[in-house]
This record gives C-alpha cells, sequence and structure tokens, in this order.
C-alpha cells in the first residue's frame, strides 16, 4: 500500500490542507492500545455492536486547555489537526482491512502495530476476510487535551457509520452485517513530544465501543 498511496502530511500543526495530499510520511510520529480497537473485534469474540458505549466528553477544547497548548506550540491550529486526523483515520482502517500496514508502520506505536500484525495473522489463518466500509464521519472532535513541558496528548473521538461484516473461508457472515449501517465510535490519543526534532505525532491508544 505504501508504493501505492501518496505520502500524505497529516496532523503537523499549522499545516495547510492540501499537503495532506501528498505528505503523510512527514507528519505523524510513530498509537498505544489499538488492542483495545474495534477493528481487532475477533480478539473480543467477533461482536460487532450498534450501541455506542463510551462515555459522553466535553464537545471542545476549554479556553485553558487551549491555552496550555499553544503556549508549548503557538501554531497549534485544530481546525488542521481533525483535519489531518481524519486522513489517518480513514487510512488505518483501509490498511487493516487490506491486511498492509507498510503505509501506516512508521506512524504508530510498536506495540500497538504489534496488535494490529496479530490480529490480521489471526484472520488470514481463518481464511477469513474482513469488510469495514467507512460511509461517512458523523464527528471528529478533540476532547481532552493534557500538555506538560515536554509532550502534548490529545484524545480525539470519531463517531462513524460503517458498514462491516466478517466472512468465512466460504464467503458466508459469521458476523456483522454486510449491508446495513451501524455508528461506531472510537477515541483515539495522539502525542507528540514538544522538544523532539520530530515534528509528528503518535498514536499512543485506542478505545471503541
Amino acid at each position: 500500500m505504501q508504493n501505492n498511496l501518496p505520502y500524505i502530511d497529516i496532523l503537523i500543526f499549522g499545516i495547510i490542507a492540501v499537503f495532506l495530499i501528498y505528505r503523510l510520511k512527514n507528519i505523524l510520529g510513530t498509537k498505544t492500545g489499538f488492542e483495545k480497537s474495534n477493528i481487532n473485534e475477533k480478539t473480543q469474540d467477533k461482536q460487532f455492536n450498534n450501541v455506542v458505549s463510551l462515555k459522553s466528553e466535553k464537545n471542545d477544547l476549554n479556553n485553558k486547555e487551549l491555552n496550555d497548548i499553544l503556549n508549548v506550540d503557538p501554531n497549534f491550529n485544530i481546525n488542521d489537526f481533525l483535519s489531518g486526523s481524519k486522513n489517518f483515520f480513514k487510512m488505518v482502517l483501509e490498511s487493516f482491512v487490506s491486511g498492509n500496514l507498510e503505509n501506516i508502520k512508521d506512524f504508530i506505536k510498536p506495540s500497538v502495530l504489534k496488535s494490529f500484525k496479530t490480529a490480521i495473522d489471526e484472520r488470514n489463518s481463518d481464511q477469513e476476510t474482513l469488510i469495514i466500509d467507512l460511509k461517512s464521519i458523523k464527528e471528529n472532535k478533540i476532547t481532552k487535551a493534557k500538555t506538560t513541558k515536554s509532550s502534548i496528548k490529545l484524545n480525539v473521538i470519531f463517531e462513524t457509520f460503517q458498514v462491516r461484516a466478517l466472512l468465512d473461508k466460504n464467503d458466508k457472515i459469521i458476523d456483522g452485517d454486510n449491508e446495513n449501517e451501524i455508528l461506531v465510535k472510537d477515541e483515539w490519543v495522539f502525542e507528540r513530544k514538544v522538544n523532539d526534532n520530530n515534528p509528528n505525532w503518535t498514536l499512543i491508544e485506542t478505545k471503541s465501543n
């Protein structure tokens, strides 16, 4: 996939949105906690839920959180960050479904990448086919920020409508529904080291219903 997709600059604060199409590799760092992501449902008895269960968070950053970020990074722009995170979210889903993580591996924490690979290996071993068709993104927002002298962590919520199904080796549906959309809610945590010369972000955790 790495050879087929252009590099896209994601998540660099203050970057112009058009660069997201061309320079991905220069933006993200390298998520923890994809062990709990619902794209790895096989480790959770292969259950796809239609009910959003994550606790509701506040809609946006409060003034203190935003000021704390700007004190560390004056170029931070919420809209640019969310635009980049949305593109990255789509890329992760596509890569996981295809089973090819080459295009995203440099932007994901090793423990998370290992979790992805394990889920893909299990799927391939059972000759199963995963379908995740992202229909639309209902909401994409930053719900929490934690800033220190050395790092910035941002919690991002993705509420999306997806068609999700798991097929066995005979292409029979063993979980999910390949026709009806469901609402899926994911929470991802991104981190960037402030004092690091590397401007990239790292996806360090995910949670989902």
